[in-house]
């Protein structure tokens, strides 16, 4: 059985970073995270989960919401070619994640280590940022410094990238 949303917490305690929860209706979409950050005073971290064609290697990018996002761009900088978003299934094999609930805490059920991790370095200039707890009915504020610090405890090599949302 996946961790979810009870375990997300217990590992934020477990490393003492100090965060805020919030709870609300589902928020599947950057659209509605953003009425969220009205709530909050800080913007939700657009997540997304990629793979190559050939689904031998999977990325979790982070950026901010209102940038669009180009698979050239990022693949480019990833050394990857052709990524697309993965299918719902494959989100739930590797983060034990549904569709609308993509975060950087669900790495905590890739016990593997299959998954490469990168960051918009834009994110580095927002010292809070929101995320979900692996559920999409819930939103957790903290530093930003302090996610990085859970992806590197996690035993994640961080990339970072720059993604200027052009084609």
């Amino acid at each position: 059985m996946k961790k979810g949303e009870k375990e997300a917490y217990g590992l934020l305690d477990e490393m003492g970073i100090e965060y805020k929860r919030y709870e609300h209706l589902a928020a599947d979409t950057m659209e509605v995270c953003d009425e969220i950050d009205k709530t909050t005073g800080v913007a939700h971290c657009k997540n997304l989960f990629l793979t190559n064609r050939q689904r031998t290697n999977f990325f979790l990018i982070m950026m901010r919401g209102g940038k669009r996002f180009r698979t050239a761009e990022a693949s480019k900088q990833l050394g990857t070619a052709r990524l697309s978003f993965a299918e719902d299934e494959l989100l739930y094999e590797k983060l034990g994640l549904t569709p609308g609930s993509v975060t950087p805490l669900g790495l905590m059920n890739d016990e593997k280590h299959e998954i490469k991790v990168a960051m918009d370095k834009d994110l580095i200039d927002d010292d809070m940022i929101c995320v979900h707890p692996c559920i999409n009915t819930a939103s957790v504020t903290m530093k930003t410094s302090e996610l990085i610090r859970l992806i590197h405890n996690l035993g994640y090599e961080l990339t970072f990238i720059e993604l200027t949302g052009e084609s």
